[in-house]
């Protein structure tokens, strides 16, 4: 497991294993012991956080299961990868370029990108050009680069060969250009007419893999949204489900299966409140990842599952950037990616490396999320149960029976 420098800056405070055995206690379920609390926190506060933890175990029983074990040796290939590529004059040449939005030569992306380098290149235009950026600010062709060049350095693709590092590039070109790209005739792409815009920026060799890694179902979500916003519509269970079978009736057959289980998906679920945010998880999480895991088990090539596998982590990487919802969000999406992997039961020993490297990133910065809460001296009442409530959001991380 490689360390970020964050929980290499906590596991140098003397009071780190101590944190670290109250965490293990708390998870099986029992009531840290008294020495653990006092060496944290006091005598006095010790009490008091005694009676604070073991009324919230109790009245939270029903949510704990077997705690999950850690896998020391797992492996790291991933984060290796990236680091090796981040040493060389190439790679710091080529993203320093996409960094402040310049289009980077034709020479300077061979290199990785082959005989796909020209679309490749075109494909970052789109990204400069319409200044689409990540939730820290700097440029998404950047991370496209990052994770085109690690799937190369991984040896995903034969000698020669950049058909796997490419397709790791166009991970994310629909989801982010089909909405801003514009056609011959000056028309944005959208959602529906995404075959129109492979057929002119990728070649068709290409286009299956890069439709199964793309999260359509996300993108017919936030067509619907588009549609209820024009009709001065809120999105409710009734409006989304409405829409889909809309879209089903009038739109290209290209897009129908995914409508399809998007509405079986969603026509028997909960919905309430964020009905935007909880459709797309729901789909994210029951859908596209367990799709992706079961195509390519189908196809005996799991490539794209460990593309995707290079996408989380580069996007898990820099988690400490964002919003703690974010951050859940993206620890249990490792979660569900290595769910899925280890159910493939496969032999492949790349994608079995890829599953347990994403499942001991998750489980090793949800353990440290929880044990930087405990380290807290002041409000520390507040702190141990806004933490266990943490804990609890990230049970299918904690826990293997959920």
């Amino acid at each position: 497991m490689r360390y970020s420098s964050a929980i290499m800056q906590m596991k140098s405070d003397p009071r780190y294993e101590t944190a670290s055995h109250m965490l293990e206690q708390i998870v099986r379920g029992d009531i840290p012991d008294y020495p653990l609390l006092t060496g944290l926190y006091g005598v006095q506060q010790a009490r008091s956080l005694h009676s604070v933890i073991g009324r919230f175990l109790e009245e939270h029983a029903t949510e704990f299961g077997t705690p999950r074990h850690n896998q020391h040796n797992a492996s790291t290939e991933i984060s290796d990868a990236r680091s090796k590529v981040e040493e060389t004059a190439d790679f710091q040449t080529l993203q320093e370029r996409l960094l402040f939005g310049e289009l980077p030569d034709l020479h300077e992306l061979q290199p990785f990108y082959g005989a796909y380098a020209d679309e490749v290149r075109e494909i970052f235009h789109l990204f400069i050009v319409h200044k689409l950026r990540r939730k820290c600010g700097i440029t998404s062709a950047a991370h496209l680069n990052r994770v085109g060049v690690v799937v190369g350095k991984m040896g995903l693709d034969k000698p020669g060969e950049h058909f796997y590092s490419t397709v790791g590039v166009m991970h994310d070109a629909l989801e982010d250009l089909l909405d801003v790209a514009r056609d011959e005739l000056g028309q944005v792409y959208g959602t529906p007419n995404y075959q129109l815009f492979l057929n002119r920026y990728v070649s068709p060799e290409l286009h299956g893999h890069v439709r199964r890694i793309t999260n359509f179902y996300d993108l017919l979500l936030a067509e619907v949204l588009e549609r209820l916003k024009s009709e001065g519509l809120y999105m409710n269970r009734e409006n989304l489900l409405r829409h889909l079978e809309d879209l089903y009736m009038h739109e290209p057959v290209e897009i129908h299966p995914y409508l399809e289980k998007m509405h079986y998906v969603l026509e028997d679920a909960v919905l309430e409140g964020d009905v935007y945010g909880q459709a797309k998880w729901k789909c994210y999480s029951e859908l596209y990842i367990s799709e992706m895991a079961v195509y390519t088990h189908s196809r005996g090539d799991y490539r794209p599952f460990e593309i995707k596998a290079i996408d989380l982590s580069d996007n898990g990487h820099g988690r400490d950037a964002l919003a703690m919802s974010s951050r859940v969000k993206n620890l249990i999406k490792h979660q569900i990616y290595a769910n899925y992997g280890m159910r493939l039961n496969s032999t492949w020993h790349g994608l079995n490396n890829r599953v347990a490297e994403l499942q001991e990133d998750a489980l090793v910065h949800a353990q440290h999320s929880i044990i930087s809460d405990l380290l807290q001296q002041q409000s520390y009442m507040d702190f141990a149960v806004s933490t266990m409530l943490k804990l609890l959001s990230l049970k299918s991380i904690f826990f293997t029976d959920r």
